[in-house]
């Protein structure tokens, strides 16, 4: 079976299954995994599918199963708003002269985030980046800096 169907045949699919297991005639009743070996479905997605059918009977009356994305709607690892405000308006104020001194302040007033998603958060806000300062032989020298 291809990877992608729609919403209509994965529901028809579902009820093939379905129908199989629930026979009116107890002879001819299958048991879910031979019910699903016979349309070619795996029996975790047979399972997935019902769940979610059951969690969502206005389905049932449509005729489809829309496809769900197993993959996490949010990464794990983001910040939250107000943090990365903070870190921001940290960047802002010029008192910090590298990721890290705001990454040690923060961790001072109890937030837990590393200096990395401190420097990564600045870089997406375009807050970090290469900008010329003057070395110590009084030459202008391209740098990673706080931007302001």
């Amino acid at each position: 079976m291809s990877k992608q169907v729609s919403a209509e045949e994965r529901f028809r699919l579902l009820q093939a299954v379905y129908s199989a297991v629930n026979h009116s005639d107890k002879r001819k009743r299958k048991t879910v995994t031979e019910a699903c070996m016979d349309v070619g479905l795996a029996r975790s997605t047979y399972n997935r599918w019902k769940k979610l059918l059951d969690e969502n009977p206005e389905w049932i009356k449509k005729g489809v199963l829309p496809a769900r994305s197993r993959a996490p709607k949010k990464n794990g690892k983001t910040l939250p708003v107000g943090v990365r405000q903070r870190i921001e308006d940290m960047a802002r104020s010029g008192q910090y002269a590298n990721p890290s001194q705001i990454g040690k302040a923060l961790r001072a007033e109890g937030v837990n985030v590393s200096d990395n998603a401190v420097r990564n958060n600045l870089e997406r806000a375009g807050l970090y980046g290469y900008g010329t300062v003057v070395g110590s032989d009084g030459r202008p020298v391209k740098k990673k800096v706080i931007l302001r």
